[in-house]
């Protein structure tokens, strides 16, 4: 059965809604401690862009969440001006800033764990202008078996052993439910919940979950290419097709 009519904006808002009259929305530093709540997360695999739609929508609901930045994605560079443009702009709406790790990168950054998450949270920092939070990890099922030290790297660990045992969870992972749609795990009333979505599957208007990858992948390029035909024209050279 097809779910995309709920992966929406006007869905999401409605999912932000309903957690807000149920939940005080958490930062990761209060995690441990907190008695109820709930840690609303992004981990920016795809798309900084609907990252930042979906901050203006929690923006504009009186709710914060934390951004976590993915320095290896391949569809979008943290490091290019509009991204950064982007983070700095969420960071402005009052969300707090997250470092998405990929363990299969420790052997390129640091001889260890610890120093690879310390080195590129300090470039996210750098990036967004705005201390990193915590840390997630990014596609375990692939990248080998998360850490559940409650810190690393000097980081909250948001699959960390207090937090996993202590708070419900749900996810949108690949565009579909696999379990309870979100709506349904916040009306459930777990007294803590973390709340992980990924952007890029969050769209103006009801769309497959391949589609809303496509989409991501083609706004891309075409971006891109309208930067290259703009560089083109700027110095006076011909473009030639």
């Amino acid at each position: 059965m097809s779910h995309d009519q709920d992966f929406t904006e006007a869905a999401y808002r409605r999912l932000v809604q309903a957690a807000r009259e149920r939940y005080p929305f958490l930062s990761f530093a209060d995690a441990v401690t907190a008695e109820a709540g709930v840690l609303w997360r992004h981990d920016i695999d795809m798309s900084m862009h609907r990252a930042l739609a979906l901050a203006t929508i929690e923006h504009a609901e009186n709710v914060k969440a934390t951004y976590f930045v993915h320095l290896h994605s391949r569809f979008y560079h943290a490091l290019e001006d509009a991204i950064v443009d982007r983070l700095r702009a969420i960071v402005a709406l009052g969300h707090e800033v997250g470092l998405h790790f990929d363990r299969r990168f420790v052997p390129a950054m640091g001889p260890s764990l610890e120093t690879a998450v310390a080195a590129e949270a300090a470039l996210v920092e750098r990036i967004a202008g705005a201390p990193v939070a915590a840390l997630s990890f990014h596609d375990p099922d692939v990248g080998g078996a998360v850490d559940d030290a409650d810190r690393i790297g000097g980081l909250v660990n948001a699959y960390g052993r207090s937090i996993r045992d202590r708070f419900g969870y749900g996810s949108d992972s690949n565009g579909y439910w696999r379990h309870a749609p979100l709506i349904e795990l916040v009306a459930a009333g777990h007294p803590r919940l973390q709340v992980l979505t990924h952007p890029e599957w969050w769209v103006p208007e009801p769309m497959s979950p391949r589609a809303r990858v496509a989409r991501a992948i083609e706004g891309r390029a075409a971006y891109q290419a309208a930067k290259y035909d703009a560089a083109i024209t700027a110095v006076g050279r011909e473009n030639i097709r």
